[in-house]
């Protein structure tokens, strides 16, 4: 008996005891085996190899299933060291039995393992023995590919993680046509894994699915049911896995490129076959990642995987191209033989058949010109650091799959949900930025779409298309950019018209609201857009906003821009602002184009000044564009023209008043009308040059003010500005204001101060007043049209007077009454003064003490007026009711009826004075009414008709 024989009688009995129907005795010995086996040194190692081999593997197989849990675990833990001692080629007989066992624990569910920590167990004991076996293991693929799908769903993260490690070992082990038959349910379970709760188990899947597809054969059977998913993992909120994703994708791409092309044609489906119908999509992924939000940790390295995948591309058209050649090269060669053993050769028909046929295929793949970015570094997205700016091979790769890529992106900028419309928005920044000018035959329908995501609900989609219109502006041509521009507001640039018919953006995109239930109706625009026409004027605001990006692209100035527009454009580009200033609330909007314009036109803004300061001036006028923003633009217009702002409006007015004021004196303006706003900022900003067409301005305020059918914000805006140029400071402006006063008080200010009823023809009668007030403030009205005048404005001031509505009224009238008594004061007569009086007297028992002040300076101008042989009894009756009123409470009427009666005391001496003795009978001031009487008597005496009167 040799000494493993020995041996084996002292194991021998524990062997037994493995099957033995009782479970301590079962445990008892896989212990003592374990021990004498495995822990103990003092064994050889080749006796302990061949028990396994010939007496211990299948009891100890069969205890997997124990149902001991130690028993389990120790089998297990047993095996996987006995996998370290025993050589590869003596396993691949135990193979199938050590796999049936093994597997049959996960291959069904629910587990016939119940033990999570023991399942682990199993999982590294597989993984182990790909680590040893490898290609062995090939027979069994479809069993071990299925008890690892069973495996993924297990609910312990480190069991997955494992499940993802042994994956990786399959495809490198495994053939790949029996992966790809078997490998469909193991491609589903990790799927799903993708959407577990630990970004360690999502990112594990990613790299284990990404090893398991780079062979053929998986890679074109699956491909199709794992693209889906992927696109959820862009967003997934860990930039780890994401960047995994990049990773992946990069791998795919490189490996793919390298795949044969398939050399039948599938006749039953149009579009590519192999790898080429997975290249588009995957690109698109990886631009997904490139426009990541954590452009530093995930952009970064996508983009790089990006110029590597172009590399790849370049070399792999390089070789197919090399391989065409040689192929029609033995093809030339054979045809060469058959035909000399033929003895046909004709050299000239050769030639001309070879010059017939077609050489692209063999020629070498064409790489586009490196773009500058120079001058729009500015413009590029986060990743685009220094250093990181797309090669030549890159823009040539994305323009191949521009086609292909660039409608799904436009897409998803007009999805439901706003993270698919973000996302959307930032690939096609980058696809704008690599592409660069390679985007011109798209730029219809990339428009039509910036246009519609300028209008989003989301802040940040809205910020994004006014960035890719930015990039659009400054790669492109600006003649190419403002053709489609006009072609969407429809605008014939040749003819001269406008259309407007074509689609809009409720045909591209319909939906229907209910309630808060809104429905829209998913459907391919490809084709439509190249008829769409922005016909709401919400569209057309879009249109301008994207235009003013377009023809300069923020963040750039007119001294760092890399082009200027040439005339002809900035003559179409007026064309398109003069079309929408048309509409008022679109004047923001045409505003900032032409902000735009001023900076990218240059010399083509100075030769069409006129019409650029038209389209200024109509926004200064309006109330939609704020007036700092438009003078700004005036400013630098004039600093382009090398003027000031005012010297601006002066040739303005000049050359354009005439054809603004044609008809104006005849025909009212329509309400909408924005003439009478120009005409207003037009004369409040031209200074003295308004003077010489005052006389011209008269009739045209006379028909657009008169109260029969202009209407009330008219008459109000138009007495605003007769107000203001009555204020103007300028001498020459107010002489010709004095020249043509009497039509200005005739035809636009007498008649507006005639009363009406309403509440707006209330407020009109106030300015009107304010204008004469104004008017005579500042002499500018002669006393001969003010005394002709007079007849007409003395009822107007009666009725303001009684105005028991309007105190304002009552205090403007008292002070135009003050006024014209004081212009009247030579030429008023005595009639004149009988109606003027009643009215004063009447005032002194106004409810507002303001308005009795200021009659009583009125009454102080009054007496100034009188003639001196003017009836003695109305004298005495003003007298009286004058020396009531200075008992008045308030001091301030006091003083101003004491002043009055300073005033009165040179009509008559002796009737004042007797007047003043009886009010100082009856007064509550005595002392007043005496100051007064001694001042009338001095006055008397000084006059000389005390002795007449003695």
């Amino acid at each position: 008996m040799d000494g493993y024989q020995e041996f084996l009688l002292t194991v021998r009995r524990d062997i037994n005891c493995l099957t033995d129907t009782d479970r301590a005795v079962r445990r008892g010995a896989v212990v003592k085996l374990e021990k004498t086996l495995l822990t103990s040194a003092k064994i050889d190692k080749e006796y302990v190899r061949r028990v396994f081999l010939e007496e211990l593997h299948k009891p100890l197989f069969r205890m997997y299933a124990d149902q001991g849990e130690k028993c389990r675990e120790l089998s297990i833990s047993m095996t996987l060291r006995f996998l370290d001692i025993v050589q590869v080629e003596d396993l691949e007989n135990l193979l199938p039995l050590l796999l049936a066992a093994l597997l049959g624990r996960l291959r069904s569910i629910p587990f016939p393992e119940q033990s999570e920590e023991l399942r682990l167990e199993v999982l590294r004991l597989l993984s182990h023995l790909f680590d040893v076996c490898k290609e062995l293991l090939n027979p069994f693929a479809s069993d071990i590919l299925d008890a690892l799908s069973k495996a993924l769903t297990d609910s312990c993260p480190d069991a997955k993680k494992e499940c993802c490690e042994i994956t990786k070992k399959v495809s490198q082990h495994f053939d790949a046509e029996r992966v790809s038959r078997a490998g469909g349910p193991l491609v589903g379970s990790l799927l799903a894994n993708l959407r577990h709760q630990q970004w360690k188990v999502r990112r594990a899947t990613m790299d284990s699915l990404g090893a398991f597809l780079m062979k053929e054969a998986p890679m074109l059977d699956h491909m199709e049911d794992v693209l889906p998913h992927l696109n959820a993992m862009l967003s997934d909120r860990t930039p780890s896995v994401r960047q995994s994703l990049a990773e992946t994708l990069e791998r795919w791409l490189i490996k793919g490129l390298a795949f044969k092309v398939p050399t039948s044609t599938n006749f039953d489906d149009d579009g590519p076959e192999g790898f080429d119908k997975f290249e588009s999509r995957l690109l698109t992924l990886l631009l997904g990642v490139a426009a990541d939000e954590d452009a530093e940790q995930v952009g970064t390295v996508a983009l790089g995987a990006l110029e590597r995948v172009a590399a790849a591309k370049h070399e792999a058209r390089k070789k197919r191209a090399a391989q065409e050649r040689d192929r029609e090269e033995a093809r030339r060669k054979a045809k060469e033989a058959r035909e000399a053993k033929g003895g046909y050769n004709d050299p000239a028909a050769e030639e001309a058949a070879k010059a017939a046929e077609p050489q692209l295929a063999t020629q070498d793949p064409e790489v586009v010109p490196e773009f500058d970015y120079a001058s729009v570094l500015q413009l590029l997205p986060a990743p685009f650091v220094a250093g990181r700016l797309p090669s030549a091979l890159t823009t040539t790769y994305i323009k191949l799959h521009l086609s292909s890529i660039l409608p799904g992106v436009l897409a998803n900028i007009t999805q439901w949900t706003s993270d698919i419309r973000e996302s959307a928005a930032r690939v096609l920044q980058v696809i704008l930025v690599l592409a660069n000018k390679h985007v011109a035959p798209f730029l219809d329908a990339i428009l039509v779409h910036l246009y519609k995501a300028l209008g989003d609900d989301a802040a940040e989609v809205s910020k994004k298309s006014l960035q890719c219109a930015a990039m659009v502006g400054a790669f492109l041509d600006a003649d190419l950019v403002l053709d489609l521009v006009g072609k969407h507001l429809g605008l014939k640039l040749e003819g001269g018209s406008s259309t407007k018919s074509g689609t809009s953006f409720d045909e591209l995109w319909p939906q229907d609201t209910r309630g808060r239930q809104t429905t829209r109706t998913v459907q391919d625009v490809g084709m439509a857009v190249k008829s769409f026409q922005a016909l709401a004027a919400e569209t057309r605001r879009h249109v301008f906003a994207v235009l003013s990006q377009l023809l300069l692209p923020n963040g750039l100035s007119s001294s760092s821009s890399s082009r200027q527009l040439k005339d002809k454009d900035v003559k179409m580009a007026l064309r398109f602002m003069e079309e929408g200033a048309q509409t008022e609330e679109l004047l923001p909007f045409v505003l900032r184009a032409t902000e735009s314009l001023l900076h990218a036109g240059g010399t083509g803004c100075v030769n069409e000044w006129p019409r650029v300061f038209d389209l200024l001036l109509r926004m200064r006028s309006g109330e939609e564009c704020k007036p700092e923003v438009v003078d700004a633009n005036m400013d630098h217009l004039a600093k382009l023209l090398s003027r000031s702002r005012r010297e601006l409006y002066e040739e303005h007015l000049r050359s354009r008043l005439d054809d603004l004021l044609k008809d104006a004196d005849a025909l009212l303006w329509e309400e909408r009308s924005p003439n009478r706003h120009i005409l207003e900022t037009l004369l409040r900003n031209a200074g003295p040059a308004v003077s010489a067409h005052i006389g011209s301005l008269m009739p045209v305020l006379a028909r657009q003010s008169h109260p029969e059918d202009a209407s009330a914000p008219a008459r109000v805006d138009l007495l605003g500005l007769v107000h203001f140029l009555i204020n103007e400071e300028e001498e020459s402006v107010s002489a010709a204001l004095s020249e043509h006063s009497m039509q200005l008080m005739n035809g636009v200010l007498i008649p507006n101060c005639s009363w009406r009823p309403g509440q707006s023809n209330l407020k009109i009668r106030k300015g009107g007043m304010v204008c004469v007030h104004a008017m005579l403030r500042r002499h500018l009205v002669p006393p001969a049209v003010l005394n002709e005048a007079f007849a007409d404005l003395l009822p107007i001031l009666k009725s303001c007077l009684d105005d028991n509505w309007s105190p304002d009224n009552r205090m403007v009238a008292c002070l135009v009454l003050s006024c014209i008594l004081t212009e009247m004061q030579a030429d008023i007569n005595g009639e004149q003064l009988r109606e003027i009086y009643p009215e004063l007297l009447k005032r002194l028992d106004d409810s507002n003490d303001k308005i009795r002040v200021a009659v009583c300076e009125a009454l102080g101008v009054f007496f100034k007026c009188l003639p001196h042989n003017w009836s003695r009894t109305l004298f005495e009756y003003i007298l009286r009711t004058l020396f009531v009123h200075l008992d008045d409470p308030n001091m301030e009427i006091q003083n101003g009826i004491y002043a009055v009666l300073e005033s009165a005391v040179h009509q008559d001496y002796t009737t004042f004075m007797n007047e003043a003795k009886t009010a100082a009978a009856k007064s509550s001031h005595p002392r007043l009414c005496e100051e007064l009487v001694r001042l009338a008597e001095s006055l008397r005496k000084a006059s000389g008709e005390d002795g007449a009167m003695d």
